[in-house]
């Protein structure tokens, strides 16, 4: 796990879930850009560690297929934990999701491959920035 250096707590954390390194940096720095502190991460366990230890996210944005467990089912169990937490999936291919996963409020789908601009209007959405 990294945690931005960036004083930006204005907008709020937000956790990135994404097991490619490239797209995990890439998507980080995109995070930061939108003014927000982001935490990211390699696993779905790893961020449920950090939330389960007393972290606490704004947002969320999880890849749909991670080396550890569905980006869905790891939505369910942040969930547990934060349940107000907003989420964004993201994938290529949004017939992976399971039925009823965009249902829930504060709940966003983004296509891959995206744009910062893309991503920062999918947070923003959910998130009610």
């Amino acid at each position: 796990m990294s945690v931005s250096d960036h004083d930006l707590t204005a907008r709020g954390k937000v956790f990135l879930v994404e097991d490619d390194p490239m797209i995990r940096a890439l998507t980080a720095e995109w995070i930061e850009d939108a003014g927000y502190v982001v935490a990211d991460f390699a696993s779905g366990n790893e961020a449920l560690e950090a939330l389960a230890s007393g972290g606490e996210a704004h947002a969320a944005v999880l890849d749909l297929t991670l080396p550890d467990m569905r980006g869905d089912e790891l939505a369910e169990r942040l969930r547990a934990l934060q349940p107000n937490l907003a989420l964004v999936y993201a994938t290529g291919d949004s017939n992976d999701l399971s039925d009823g996963a965009l249902d829930r409020p504060h709940t966003g789908l983004l296509h891959k491959p995206y744009s910062a601009a893309d991503l920062q209007s999918a947070i923003e959405k959910v998130a009610g920035a």
